[in-house]
């Protein structure tokens, strides 16, 4: 974390952080928690059978939940009201919308 924010200190980027705990285990998909859902590095929720790589669903999860940090009015450490987050394979907003990265051209 320490050398994140050296890097970023010359820049007009921001570090800011959320609280991790169950995003392994969070289904991206439906919202399901369960233990059981993740296998090492394959997620497959229990509940609705969603199927994907198990640091990416965390990924998408860490997302979402600073997403709704932002969005219940609160403004990151940075200072900045973010209204969305890009993922490699698309955007994620506040209101946990999510479009594939081939659907924004």
């Amino acid at each position: 974390m320490e050398l994140v924010k050296y890097k970023v200190e010359s820049t007009t980027l921001f570090v800011d952080t959320v609280n991790p705990a169950y995003t392994s285990q969070r289904c991206s998909h439906c919202g399901f928690t369960h233990e059981d859902n993740r296998d090492d590095k394959e997620f497959k929720c229990q509940s609705c059978g969603y199927e994907v790589n198990a640091d990416y669903n965390a990924a998408k999860n860490i997302a979402n939940r600073y997403c709704g940090y932002i969005h219940r009015g609160q403004k990151s450490r940075g200072g900045w009201a973010a209204s969305q987050l890009a993922l490699k394979s698309g955007t994620l907003n506040v209101n946990g919308d999510y479009t594939p990265a081939e659907l924004l051209g």
